[in-house]
């Protein structure tokens, strides 16, 4: 062999060699594919809530799909403020999510003005989940069949006409002022302690009216105990299509419950695609529609951009709502 032939074959195998020898480095440090270890949704919501009951069956299936666990930790207390905050100092390795209803992501930064976290600046949106309409329903025997029926009745009885609603500054309760303003009707609203002692007030004729989430309301009507009037959708929902939406009277009161994933700030863009990707595929399936539908949920999807643009919006307008009716944070 020539000298000058030797010397290119020798050149050739150390740059070889170093070339999959910087392969295999690159190989080595690079990040595995998420997720890559126990994924865990945070649940700022006590069991068997509306919020740990979906973030279950979802997390079951997500789990199937990943092929990692999902855990659900439940942390209930201080309007989600303790569940938001436990995730805010969790170890950040890009598998800790929080699974939330918008009364935490909307009201409680307002409500209880946290010192411990930021729900507004300390998370960013990752999925929407679902939205859960509000409804409204009077007794079955009470005449009214529409909306403008009721209006009616309640011009009849100026201040008289009782909308009750479960707990104060709920969305329920919030439901039905924003319904006494839209109409310009006056409507004394009414919140109780107990979701049941609402629905037991219509029936027992001491209220007039109901305002509260589908399926609480939906119970009474499938028994005959209760009459549908109307939903706080922004169109009629699947299933139940005579019912009207409320917007069709009056077009700003679409009031929706929903729930969401949220992340802490800095998480992975990877993780939080690979999430939403995920979770718009899961919720199309027919057994988690079904039992979102018992629950009066109705899946909606959304990009991230477009549900942090949407939280944002929302966290606006409860805060206003929440002014508007004097109510003050908790000290």
């Amino acid at each position: 062999m020539s000298y000058v032939l030797h010397r290119a074959v020798t050149t050739a195998l150390i740059l070889g060699g170093m070339t999959l020898g910087a392969f295999a480095q690159t190989q080595s440090t690079a990040p595995a594919a998420w997720p890559n270890r126990v994924v865990r949704l945070m649940v700022p919501a006590a069991a068997g809530t509306a919020p740990d009951i979906m973030a279950r069956t979802v997390g079951d299936r997500l789990s199937k799909v990943w092929g990692q666990p999902v855990t659900i930790d439940k942390r209930p207390g201080a309007g989600g403020v303790i569940g938001m905050a436990a995730l805010k100092t969790a170890e950040r390795n890009q598998h800790n999510f929080a699974f939330a209803p918008a009364s935490v992501l909307t009201m409680s930064q307002y409500m209880f003005r946290p010192t411990q976290v930021d729900i507004v600046k300390d998370f960013t949106g990752v999925a929407m989940v679902g939205l859960s309409p509000m409804m409204i329903a009077v007794s079955a025997s009470n005449p009214a069949n529409t909306l403008a029926d009721v209006i009616n009745q309640a011009k009849k009885q100026p201040d008289q006409f009782v909308v009750v609603t479960a707990f104060q500054y709920s969305v329920p309760h919030l439901t039905a002022d924003m319904l006494a303003k839209a109409s310009g009707v006056p409507m004394r609203s009414v919140p109780v302690t107990q979701a049941s002692q609402s629905v037991s007030a219509v029936i027992n004729g001491d209220a007039q009216a109901v305002i509260d989430g589908v399926p609480l309301l939906d119970a009474m009507v499938k028994s005959g105990r209760l009459k549908a009037i109307g939903i706080f959708s922004d169109a009629r929902v699947p299933g139940r299509a005579d019912l009207p939406a409320v917007v069709e009277t009056y077009p700003s009161m679409v009031v929706n419950g929903w729930f969401g994933i949220v992340a802490p700030i800095g998480t992975d863009p990877v993780a939080i695609d690979r999430i939403n990707r995920d979770m718009a595929s899961v919720v199309k399936q027919p057994e988690v529609i079904e039992r979102f539908d018992t629950m009066g949920v109705y899946a909606r999807n959304m990009t991230p951009d477009e549900f942090n643009t949407f939280w944002r919006q929302e966290i606006t307008r409860w805060e206003g709502v929440l002014k508007d009716v004097g109510a003050k944070p908790v000290q």
